[in-house]
């Protein structure tokens, strides 16, 4: 099997089939050494002086960075990170990556690149049978049963409301339904001075945040990305990526979002939303504290699933965030320090409770920002791991269509169409991704695909 894959495969653990919420500069880096190239824990001592260097893609966070220090500094008295954050990190990230010498440890975003990239990348964390014990989404970065990254936290997909924007425009409750959902923006628009739904087309990657739904949120099923590679018209009405992305046409289409999405941004969308000036953006729970944190009231900010169920029953995909990572080109000794202070990050520095993300140490409690799902009684759906004869295949299709499901071009191609940019109708470009994707198929699989299906 060919690779010519540009996104990263979640080879994940199962579905997850009740509610979750049971319980409540360079010089740090040489590559004098070879590569890491198993994990080999040796004795360190812990008076050992050195400086490490951290790329991160969050900004303004000096103060938690700070904490971590004091704390990591008991273990290791002698040893500094380096925080770097990196404007537009998913762009600027690949050209630092380009150079062996870019630094010690980085965040890996999710959906990013493919998980055959992962050891020409990054030195291995431990396996995946070890980790899964006690980590959550233990295998989202890996390969062939090593970890590359541990995810810094979890995300849950849905909507960030201003619950104080919808009761002014008289919504009582968070909508359920597509149709109570347009519903309820109609009303803010036709009773406030809101925008009802930031779209962030400026944003890029968070139109991406769409597609996540048409998953989990509204299939309830955790093998619905793996039948997507075997799966007939997949983009066809009735169907989930037809539903979704017809909702974003139509809200841009029906005037319900910003007045020009093409210099929007998710820092304006965040203080807007804040403010009351915004009712809803459709995002990923991570958004929730930040937004909160801008806010006079801090309750009035609250994240709910997305506005569909099934018999009545709410559902939310989740996935892996950002992830710590090592540069594979480290030298031994810097190697055993980095991986100590990732496990940390991991278990001790509270980073994914702080910032409301599900929680990675399996058996820790919620933060309080995902209570409203907690309280709707919301399941979570995680994607299943492929077959492992069908490892890469998805990316395979998704590279190959040149519809790179899971970022954000193809999605900014509808929002262009609803803001009568271009000729194009909804359906005529449902119709070119059901025709890119079929000989996708075709070429890859065979035309004999849809009887291969294995889920």
């Amino acid at each position: 099997m060919k690779k010519k894959v540009l996104v990263v495969l979640f080879c994940l653990c199962a579905l997850i089939p009740a509610v979750l919420f049971a319980s409540g500069k360079s010089e740090a880096t040489t590559a004098q050494t070879p590569a890491q190239d198993s994990v080999i824990e040796q004795p360190v001592d812990k008076n050992v002086s050195m400086k490490l260097t951290f790329l991160t893609h969050k900004q303004g966070l000096e103060e938690e960075f700070a904490k971590y220090q004091v704390e990591f500094n008991k273990i290791y008295p002698n040893v500094q990170v380096i925080y770097e954050p990196i404007g537009d990190y998913k762009k600027n990230i690949e050209i630092r990556w380009t150079s062996n010498n870019w630094g010690d440890m980085c965040m890996i975003p999710h959906m990013f690149i493919s998980e055959t990239q992962l050891p020409e990348l990054f030195a291995p964390l431990g396996k995946v049978e070890e980790f899964e014990k006690k980590y959550e989404f233990a295998s989202a970065f890996s390969i062939e049963g090593d970890v590359y990254g541990i995810s810094s936290t979890g995300t849950a997909y849905g909507v960030l409301y201003n619950k104080k924007v919808l009761q002014q425009a008289g919504v009582t409750e968070i909508p359920k339904s597509p149709e109570a959902f347009f519903d309820a923006l109609r009303k803010v628009k036709a009773n406030t001075a809101a925008i009802p739904l930031y779209c962030n087309y400026g944003a890029g990657s968070r139109l991406a945040d769409w597609e996540w739904n048409a998953r989990g949120s509204l299939t309830a099923d955790g093998n619905y990305k793996n039948k997507l590679v075997y799966m007939e018209n997949p983009f066809s009405p009735g169907k989930p990526y037809y539903t979704v992305m017809k909702m974003l046409y139509d809200v841009v289409a029906q005037d319900l979002v910003e007045d020009d999405p093409a210099t929007s941004n998710w820092d304006t969308c965040k203080n807007l939303l804040a403010q009351g000036k915004v009712a809803a953006t459709v995002i990923g729970s991570w958004a929730t504290v930040d937004t909160q944190k801008a806010a006079e009231d801090p309750s009035d900010i609250v994240f709910a699933a997305f506005p569909w169920n099934n018999n009545g029953k709410q559902y939310a995909t989740i996935a892996a965030d950002y992830a710590y990572a090592i540069n594979k080109n480290i030298s031994a000794d810097r190697y055993q320090v980095a991986r100590d202070y990732i496990l940390f990050l991991t278990e001790k520095s509270g980073y994914s409770f702080t910032y409301g993300g599900i929680p990675i140490m399996k058996g820790e409690a919620y933060p309080q920002t995902l209570k409203a799902l907690q309280d709707a009684g919301v399941t979570l759906v995680l994607d299943n791991p492929p077959h492992p004869q069908d490892i890469g295949l998805f990316d395979e299709l998704n590279a190959e269509s040149e519809l790179y499901l899971g970022k954000y071009p193809q999605k900014a191609r509808i929002v262009e169409a609803a803001m009568g940019q271009t000729k194009e109708s909804f359906d005529s470009i449902m119709e070119d991704w059901n025709k890119r994707w079929t000989a996708a198929q075709i070429s890859i699989i065979g035309k004999d695909y849809a009887t291969k299906n294995r889920y």
